[in-house]
């Protein structure tokens, strides 16, 4: 342990700190503060002799850390919050469990208890008592707990609060983490400075400029973490900042107003989504800000709740983040993150301690964009003040962090058919040569909402036929809105199809000489009676229906002259009623449902060139728009689709 530099630094570290003189003026005792201080926190150290009576007394060899603490000082005061006097080689005692705690811990323990608790429940009737004094606070060596140095581990009980017991490995180990206690309860103090806390924050300055070099993120999080523990001033900021963008999150108090770039661009935006998330009422988030500030940051909040809030940050890379908004906002996720990531090294910091773009993380549209690897890769590449030492690592195509960076080739649509997604429902319209916002115009969705993930317009949130659909574009050369090739409307979890009623939405969305492709699809996982299993496929031009066909229940019914590639017979064989789509009898229980269903989206993708975007319909926030009706409602002598859940009833009881 090297107890005698250790004990001689927290004690001259004691005595000097502010806190010291604060705590005996309000005790009433400022006129022995010098008498303190000369006392000190530790004793005279014990002697062999002293020590082996001890161990006499007790029938029992000490461990090593505490063996070794007394021969330097017998004994300690203010060993962490509640423990007044500790571990004098007169005062320590067998504790011998006087309330009866064993008893109570033992009848709690079951087959499925974990060994540690097991060690808890037997602890209290063979532990050591190390507090001499304290504030109804139990310290406590366990014999019957011992590692392989010999070292018995140490539980702290509180018995005002009845808190399970906190272990510690050792008695070395729990007088070092009261000595960092000791600073986190001093460290804020700008008065408390010493030779540790400059050797902290020099280290901490150092980890500063690591990260914005792009070094070694995770050290840098554990040298800012340990200055954490120490309550150094900058390290939560700091510390923050990579948690954040590692997906942890993690929520920052920071100090300074609104008009402060740092503050009201990319803390206060992350710390009002995380209100927002937990569907919290506002009122604790605007206690935490400036008076002056409220009504600020009550429109920030609305705007985080409505997805109408804007990331913006200046110079290049916020010229980056503009560009890669729009290409987000309209599916291309990918395109988006590569444009962001291009522009890192021009990325420009507000103030020091500022070592990433966090806020980036509230901006409904790119925020999803930027998943904790891609996170990750932004703190591995150099930025701001770290381009001076970083090159050009990190730009795409040059060799970076991760190496270059390498377009990835289109999703397709057979993702739609994952074996994760046993059953599942979806339907989507591709559109030729229009872009999104005018595909939705086209399926009767007249104003264009803001930005939703897959949640939120999933049926599950509303009556299924209500839930808007989200736009976007696939299969666009540059990700812009107004580019060439086609606009999709995608919807997950639909309402049931029902052929003879399904609107004209292929035909609405090919008016004006254009092309479209409409899928909708039903797969119940589960061989259902009720309702058999869909692939419905049709293929537009000029406002007409071409060709299609809807495979349903083991019937197929085919409409047009349908291009050899897209024959159902090759993808859905007929069969009897019920069974489900794709039926393959060499495939695995399971996937069998699906196998016609993949094989014919990957037929519809390479015979249009079409792809829907993975990510950004999984993952991502899209533009959305509330179409007309897909299904029209029952005409004259049409019945209406009902589902009735059946229970059994219950037995009636005999009177």
């Amino acid at each position: 342990m090297g107890w005698g530099p250790f004990l001689e630094r927290w004690n001259a570290e004691w005595a000097a700190a502010p806190r010291t003189r604060e705590e005996a003026e309000e005790d009433g005792e400022e006129g022995r503060l010098e008498e303190m201080v000369e006392a000190g926190l530790g004793f005279p150290p014990a002697d062999e002799e002293r020590i082996t009576a001890l161990e006499r007394r007790l029938g029992a060899t000490l461990p090593p850390s505490y063996r070794s603490f007394l021969a330097v000082s017998d004994g300690w005061r203010r060993a962490g919050s509640g423990v007044y006097l500790l571990g004098t080689s007169e005062g320590v005692h067998w504790h011998g469990d006087p309330f009866g705690f064993q008893e109570a811990y033992e009848k709690s323990l079951t087959s499925h208890s974990s060994a540690e608790a097991v060690l808890v429940a037997g602890m209290w009737s063979r532990a050591l008592q190390l507090a001499v004094d304290s504030d109804m606070t139990d310290v406590l060596l366990d014999p019957g707990d011992v590692n392989a140095e010999g070292e018995w581990a140490l539980y702290i009980y509180r018995g005002y609060s009845g808190e399970y017991p906190n272990r510690y490995e050792s008695f070395g180990a729990f007088m070092r983490e009261k000595y960092v206690e000791f600073h986190g309860d001093n460290g804020s103090d700008p008065g408390f400075v010493n030779d540790t806390t400059r050797a902290l924050d020099a280290s901490l300055e150092r980890a500063r400029l690591a990260c914005l070099s792009g070094e070694d993120v995770d050290r840098q999080m554990e040298t800012l973490a340990e200055a954490m523990r120490h309550a150094r001033p900058r390290a939560r900021k700091l510390y923050v900042q990579l948690t954040s963008m590692l997906g942890r999150n993690e929520y920052y108090r920071a100090e300074g107003r609104l008009e402060d770039p740092l503050v009201g661009q990319e803390f206060m935006p992350l710390a009002a989504l995380e209100d927002a998330r937990g569907g919290k009422d506002g009122d604790w988030f605007l206690r935490t800000l400036d008076e002056g500030d409220r009504a600020g940051g009550a429109a920030l909040l609305e705007r985080i709740r409505e997805r109408g809030y804007v990331y913006e940050s200046p110079g290049l890379f916020g010229e980056a983040v503009v560009a890669a908004r729009e290409q987000a906002r309209w599916g291309d996720t990918g395109g988006a993150w590569r444009t962001v990531e291009a522009a890192l090294p021009d990325w420009e910091p507000y103030e020091d301690d500022h070592i990433a773009p966090i806020g980036l993380l509230a901006d409904p549209i790119l925020g999803p964009v930027v998943t904790p690897e891609r996170g990750r890769r932004i703190l591995s590449t150099p930025r701001g003040a770290g381009r001076s030492t970083g090159g050009d690592a990190g730009r795409p195509g040059r060799a970076g962090p991760s190496g270059p960076v390498k377009e990835k080739a289109p999703d397709g649509l057979a993702w739609l058919a994952d074996p994760a997604r046993q059953r599942h429902s979806y339907r989507f319209v591709l559109a030729e040569g229009i872009p999104p916002r005018e595909l939705g115009e086209r399926l009767g969705g007249e104003v264009l909402l803001p930005p939703h993930n897959q949640a939120e317009t999933h049926p599950w949130r509303g009556i299924a036929r209500d839930a808007p659909e989200r736009v976007g574009l696939c299969g666009a050369k540059d990700g812009a809105e107004s580019g060439p090739g086609w606009s999709f409307a995608f919807r997950d979890g639909t309402e049931t199809f029902q052929p003879k009623r399904a609107s004209p939405m292929g035909e609405k969305a090919s008016r004006g000489g254009g092309r479209s492709v409409l899928v909708w699809c039903e797969i119940q996982g589960e061989r259902s009676k009720t309702v058999p299993d869909t692939f419905h496929f049709s293929y537009s031009e000029d406002g007409r229906e071409r060709y299609g066909f809807t495979a349903r229940g083991g019937v197929t019914e085919r409409r047009g002259e349908i291009p050899e590639t897209l024959d159902p017979r090759l993808f859905f064989p007929e069969g009897t009623e019920g069974e489900h789509v794709g039926a393959d009898e060499s495939a695995d229980e399971g996937e069998d449902r699906r196998v016609g269903e993949r094989r014919m989206l990957t037929a519809v993708a390479s015979a249009f060139g079409v792809s829907l975007p993975r990510f950004a319909i999984q993952h991502g926030r899209l533009h959305a728009v509330r179409t007309g009706p897909w299904t029209r409602p029952p005409g004259p002598g049409e019945q209406r689709l009902v589902f009735v859940r059946h229970r059994t009833p219950a037995p009636r009881e005999e009177q």
